[in-house]
């Protein structure tokens, strides 16, 4: 098992983990683990009950508030469990009187992508005027926020400037960081805010048609207009003339065969009028298909006739 004991401001963090193994040391599952912690004096800080899990591991989280007792504490344990005998343990450890406090000002901060802002860290020391050295560091923090830290005094109190540094990537969201000073094997610790905003997206604006952009639009109406016209009057021309022909003074019906081809040419032709309409085809290839689509209604005319 292991103790690991963290000072903070007006308490320490303690955290109490293990494993229970049977003889064999193979791990114990559902063993039930009860703890009490004494101060030097003997009085009683801490009392739980915990169980293993099934890899036989355990852990135990308290915090002890107040200024402790400088002096040596010990962490009582007991481990039981139905058809196995008891196994107690006592892990004694020593806590040291705090000799600083760490705070930070503010305690929140927003930020955008893309910039950066500072917080003040204060190390004050407990007892007198000198602190012992002190490894300063920051967790908590996201990858694309980078910090630098910067000592402003080496006055007492000691005054160090950390800067939070973002980029155009760094995702929106708020985020709690720890500012840990680790010292003779303790740690002081403070806590703070740092909100990303998402950047605002800029609306893309709706162009509205300019005076010429409105005449572009007539002109290609009428364009359309007109070869649909063209279109028009070459099937009004296919049912004057192409459509019947006289035979001993007896109008008579075109074959089936004429009216399929009649159509399929003058479908082509409506079709090339759109095409140049839209300036989908050049001037051109439009007249070489047009004469080519002509010839063809008068040869289909002809052998009509």
């Amino acid at each position: 098992m292991n103790v690991q004991h963290v000072e903070k401001e007006n308490l320490i963090s303690i955290t109490v983990t293990g494993k229970v193994l049977d003889s064999s040391n193979n791990p114990v599952y559902a063993a039930a683990i009860s703890s009490q912690l004494t101060d030097p004096r003997g009085n009683s800080l801490h009392i739980a009950l915990v169980y293993s899990k099934k890899d036989g591991s355990y852990i135990d989280e308290f915090n002890i508030y107040g200024t402790p007792v400088t002096g040596n504490y010990t962490l009582h344990l007991t481990a039981s469990k139905p058809g196995f005998d008891d196994k107690s343990i006592h892990v004694p450890f020593t806590i040291v009187a705090g000799t600083f406090n760490i705070k930070i000002n503010p305690t929140s901060r927003v930020l955008k992508p893309g910039s950066n802002t500072s917080f003040e860290i204060a190390i004050l020391p407990t007892q007198g005027t000198l602190l012992p050295p002190i490894n300063m560091k920051i967790i908590g923090l996201p990858q694309r926020i980078t910090y630098n830290l910067l000592n402003k005094s080496m006055a007492t109190p000691r005054i160090i400037i950390l800067t939070l540094i973002t980029y155009k990537d760094t995702p929106p969201g708020s985020y709690n960081f720890t500012v840990i000073g680790e010292s003779k094997g303790f740690s002081y610790t403070a806590w703070a805010l740092l909100e990303v905003e998402a950047e605002k997206q800029t609306p893309i604006p709706i162009p509205i048609p300019t005076p010429q952009t409105q005449s572009d639009n007539i002109t290609y109406a009428i364009i359309t207009i007109a070869a649909a016209a063209v279109a028009a009057s070459i099937l009004l021309a296919y049912r004057r003339w192409g459509g019947y022909r006289i035979l001993g003074g007896v109008r008579e019906l075109f074959r089936p065969s004429h009216d399929r081809q009649y159509l399929a040419i003058a479908r082509a032709l409506a079709r090339l009028e759109e095409l140049r309409a839209t300036e989908k085809i050049d001037e051109e290839t439009y007249n070489r298909l047009r004469l080519e689509y002509e010839r063809k209604l008068m040869r289909a005319r002809r052998s009509s006739s």
